[in-house]
C-alpha cells in the first residue's frame, strides 16, 4: 500500500472518530425500589416515573439550566423512535437509562437509551393484533413506562400489561387485563405503588364498556384489585343510570393518577360517560366525570366529587389532580387541585372530598360553571344538542379549555402553568345511534373553531391567591406538554414544532429551538454525573390532523413533518 492510500486511511479513521465518539458508559443500574419511589423527590437526577413524583407535580429541582444561562442550550442528541404514532409518552430515567415508548397501528416499541448519547441499548417490540378497537386504529398512543425494581412495566395497545428486564429488554411477565374486541385499550403510564402496578383502562369513553382501574403484583402481574367507575346494578351509585345503561356507560380511567402517602389514598379524575348523547342515558351517570379517591391497599373508594353530572359534551375530568397544602385565608389546606377540560381550577380537601374552590382560568368557557357552594356544575340553557337537530356553540371545545397535556406545580413559585386552549366547537346529535361491539359509541359531529387570534395559552396560577398570575400566548392550541424546573424556568412545546423556555415568575420568553416535528409529548429533566439534561418527546400530527383540520388559521400546523423523535439537551460546553 502506498504512502497516500496509508495517509487516506489515516485521515478517514480520524474522521471516524470525531463523528463517532464512542458512547458514554451508563452508570451502574439501582433497583428502582418501593423506598425510591416513595422518595422519587429527593432524587433529582433521575426521573423515575411518569410525574417524577407520587404528587403529580412534574417539577424538576435541578437549577443547573436557569435564566441566567439558558440561551447557552443547544441539542445534544436526537433519537427517531421509527413509527408515525401520536407521541405522548414521557421518557423516564434512572441511572443513566432512558425508556420510552412509541406507538403505531401493529406495535407497541418500547427503547431503552444511553441518557447521555442517546445510544439505542435495547428495543422491544410488541405486535398488536390489527383488529382492535376502532380508536386505536384512530389515534394509536402510548404516554409511557413504569420502573420497579429491575423492571421496565407498560401497557399495551390490546389492553395488556407487561414487563420487561430494564437491562436486556427480555420479557419477564404478561397479563391480560381486558379484551381488547370489547374496545379497550391502554394509554396511560403505570404507577407503581408498595410494589402495585396500577393502571386505568382507555377507550370505554368513546367505545362504551365500562372503565375502571385495576392493581397488580409488580413482581408477576397477578390482579390484586378492581375498581369500576360505573357501578353495576345493586351497587351504590346504580340509581344514578337508567335501566342497564351503566352495562355501556363508559367512564374510562386513561390518565395517570397521583398518590398521597400519608392518607394512602389514590387519586383519579374520571371520564365522561357513554355515549356522548345524553339523553341515551338519563340520571348523573355516577361516578363519571369524577374525583374519586381510592385505597391503595383495597382498591375502595373512600370518597368522590362529581364535577358534572350527566354530561353530554365529552369535557372527560380525566387530569391528574396534584397533591398540594393550599394557603387560603391564613389556612392551610391538605387539597387536591385539578385544572380541567371545564376552564376550572378546582380545589378539594384530599382527606374528605369536600368542596373547597373552583375559579375560572379560561376566558372563552360558556357551558355554564359549578355552583360556589357544592362544586357541582350548573349548565346554561340551549347548549345540549338535540338527536338529530342543529348543531349547537358550545366554549370550550370537546379537546378541552385544558386537556390530557399534564399541568406542573412549582413549590418555588406558588404556580400551576396550565396550558390551556381559547376555542370553541360546533357539536351535534346524530339522528339515531345503535351500540356495536369494538366500535366507536359517541353519536356526534364536532367542528373546532377559535374566535381568539391567539388559541393557545399558558397560564401560570397562583394556588394560594386563587387567580392568573401570568400568561403566554401562542396561535394554535396547546395541546402539549409543560415542565418547570429549579432554574426558575418553564418549557413549553408546541404544535407548530417549537419549545420554548419562560421565566417561571413573569412568563417571558428567554429562549426557543424548532424541533422540525410538532411537541406532543413529555418534557422532562435529569443528570448523569452532575450535567443537567432536558428531554423534549416530539412528534405525531394525527390529533392536529384530525381537530385542526377545518379551522384555517391553524393549517399552517398542519404542514409539519411527522418524525417521532427525543430531542435531548444541555448547556454548551
Amino acid at each position: 500500500m502506498g504512502t497516500f492510500s496509508r495517509l487516506v486511511l489515516v485521515l478517514l479513521a480520524l474522521l471516524s472518530f470525531s463523528l463517532t465518539p464512542p458512547p458514554a458508559p451508563a452508570a451502574e443500574w439501582r433497583d428502582v425500589t418501593d423506598d425510591r419511589l416513595a422518595n422519587a423527590g429527593s432524587d433529582p437526577a433521575n426521573w423515575l416515573m411518569y410525574s417524577r413524583t407520587y404528587n403529580g407535580w412534574r417539577y424538576s429541582p435541578l437549577d443547573q439550566i436557569n435564566t441566567g444561562n439558558i440561551k447557552k442550550l443547544v441539542p445534544k442528541w436526537i433519537f427517531a423512535g421509527g413509527v408515525l404514532g401520536e407521541q405522548q409518552m414521557t421518557p423516564v430515567v434512572n441511572s443513566g437509562a432512558m425508556f420510552t415508548t412509541s406507538t403505531a397501528l401493529g406495535v407497541n416499541r418500547v427503547h431503552a437509551l444511553n441518557a447521555v448519547t442517546g445510544e439505542l441499548l435495547w428495543k422491544h417490540d410488541r405486535k398488536i393484533p390489527e383488529d382492535v378497537g376502532a380508536l386505536v386504529r384512530v389515534i394509536p398512543h402510548n404516554r409511557g413506562v413504569a420502573l420497579h425494581k429491575d423492571k421496565v412495566i407498560f401497557g399495551t395497545l390490546d389492553a395488556h400489561l407487561v414487563a420487561l428486564d430494564a437491562k436486556t429488554g427480555k420479557p419477564a411477565w404478561e397479563t391480560k387485563i381486558a379484551d381488547y374486541a370489547d374496545g379497550y385499550f391502554v394509554s396511560q403510564a403505570p404507577l407503581v405503588i408498595k410494589s402495585k402496578v396500577i393502571v386505568g383502562i382507555a377507550g370505554p369513553g368513546e367505545m362504551g364498556p365500562r372503565g375502571f382501574v385495576e392493581a397488580f403484583d409488580a413482581e408477576t402481574g397477578k390482579s390484586l384489585w378492581r375498581w369500576y367507575s360505573v357501578p353495576a346494578a345493586g351497587e351504590p351509585g346504580s340509581e344514578t343510570w337508567q335501566a342497564d345503561t351503566w352495562k355501556i356507560g363508559g367512564g374510562a380511567v386513561w390518565h395517570t393518577g397521583t398518590y398521597d402517602p400519608a392518607t394512602n389514598l389514590l387519586y383519579v379524575g374520571t371520564g365522561n360517560p357513554a355515549p356522548w348523547i345524553a339523553d341515551m342515558r338519563r340520571g348523573e351517570n355516577l361516578y363519571t366525570m369524577s374525583a374519586v379517591a381510592l385505597d391503595v391497599d383495597s382498591g375502595k373508594m373512600k370518597w368522590y366529587h362529581q364535577y358534572l353530572a350527566n354530561e353530554p359534551w365529552d369535557f372527560d375530568t380525566m387530569a391528574e389532580h396534584h397533591v398540594i397544602d393550599v394557603v387560603r385565608g391564613g389556612q392551610t389546606h391538605k387539597a387536591v387541585v385539578q385544572a380541567n377540560k371545564l376552564g376550572y381550577v378546582y380545589t378539594l380537601d384530599r382527606i374528605t372530598g369536600k368542596f373547597l374552590s373552583a375559579v375560572p382560568f379560561a376566558k372563552s368557557v360558556t357551558w355554564g360553571g359549578p355552583d360556589p357552594v357544592t362544586g357541582k356544575g350548573v349548565e346554561n340553557p340551549g347548549l345540549r344538542p338535540t338527536m338529530g337537530g342543529p348543531p349547537v356553540e358550545v366554549c370550550p371545545s370537546l379537546l378541552g379549555a385544558t386537556g390530557w397535556q399534564p399541568k406542573v406545580y412549582n413549590p418555588k413559585t406558588g404556580y400551576l402553568y396550565i396550558p390551556s386552549n381559547e376555542f370553541c366547537m360546533r357539536y351535534a346529535y346524530v339522528a339515531d345511534l345503535t351500540y356495536r361491539r369494538g366500535q366507536l359509541y359517541t353519536g356526534v359531529t364536532v367542528e373546532h373553531f377559535s374566535k381568539a387570534e391567539q388559541a393557545g395559552v399558558l397560564r401560570a396560577f397562583d394556588v394560594n391567591q386563587n387567580k392568573v398570575a401570568w400568561e403566554w400566548s401562542n396561535r394554535t392550541p396547546l395541546i402539549s406538554h409543560t415542565l418547570s424546573t429549579g432554574g426558575d424556568l418553564v418549557f413549553q412545546g408546541t404544535a407548530e414544532g417549537m419549545v420554548v423556555a419562560l421565566d417561571a415568575k413573569s412568563g417571558r420568553e428567554l429562549w426557543s429551538f424548532s424541533l422540525g416535528t410538532p411537541q406532543s409529548g413529555g418534557i422532562m429533566s435529569y443528570a448523569v454525573d452532575g450535567k443537567q439534561y432536558v428531554a423534549v418527546a416530539a412528534g405525531g400530527t394525527l390529533r392536529s390532523q384530525v381537530w385542526f383540520g377545518k379551522e384555517p388559521k391553524w393549517s399552517h400546523a398542519l404542514k409539519m413533518n411527522w418524525s417521532d423523535l427525543v430531542v435531548v439537551f444541555g448547556l454548551s460546553e
